[in-house]
């Protein structure tokens, strides 16, 4: 299975201006929405004291490269 086949879909109803910044986060920088989603809550897990480790195989590559910090 790929790392993507892993993950589980998850739906949810978000402010229009909050999806209007990920689209220009996404056009100014070219991270997808998705990924860009997934990071925000993770650090947001991690400042509540709920470690996540990333999927084996998986890092923050994108993160530490680009040194992005989205919240």
């Amino acid at each position: 299975m790929t790392p993507a086949e892993k993950r589980k879909l998850a739906v949810y109803r978000m402010e229009p201006e909050l999806l209007d910044g990920l689209h220009r986060v996404k056009e100014r920088d070219g991270l997808p929405i998705t990924w860009q989603v997934r990071q925000a809550i993770r650090a947001w897990l991690e400042s509540k004291g709920i470690a996540v480790k990333p999927a084996p195989g998986r890092g923050s590559g994108k993160a530490e490269a680009l040194n992005v910090n989205l919240l």
